[in-house]
């Protein structure tokens, strides 16, 4: 290995960290994040006599994560969100984007750190990857 880059390697090579995040147009301070395209979700079937096969359910798309309590955030707006547009940009330059979700998260707030757990569920290819390549 030389140690020089190939014409075809970004000079930006980070991966992950600096995460901006919002949820129907307001910006929120993120410091979890997590995110599922959802699809199918195998479980291998054993028996006494070995592996038989898989079981296969549809899995829900989802994001999921933990946002800043701020004084300029509605917790309880949560709590009401069932048609949200979810919207993160990541670090390795892809945009993670959710239409028509619905919250599952539970928005209790820690008081220690300020941050509340968020889960945004929809249905299949409601969350959706782009800026692929």
């Amino acid at each position: 290995m030389s140690g020089t880059l190939s014409p075809t390697t970004p000079v930006n090579r980070r991966l992950a960290g600096i995460t901006v995040a919002s949820v129907n147009g307001v910006v929120y301070n993120v410091t979890e994040f997590s995110w599922s395209p959802g699809i199918y979700k195998r479980e291998t079937l054993l028996s006494m006599s070995g592996v038989d096969g898989y079981s296969e359910m549809p899995k829900a798309p989802y994001v999921a994560g933990k946002f800043r309590d701020a004084k300029t955030a509605s917790v309880t707006s949560f709590n009401l969100m069932t048609d949200a547009t979810v919207v993160f940009q990541l670090a390795n330059g892809k945009q993670i984007v959710g239409h028509g979700l619905w919250n599952t998260g539970e928005t209790d707030v820690a008081g220690v750190d300020a941050t509340f757990d968020f889960k945004f569920e929809g249905q299949f290819g409601s969350v959706q990857e782009q800026g692929i390549g």
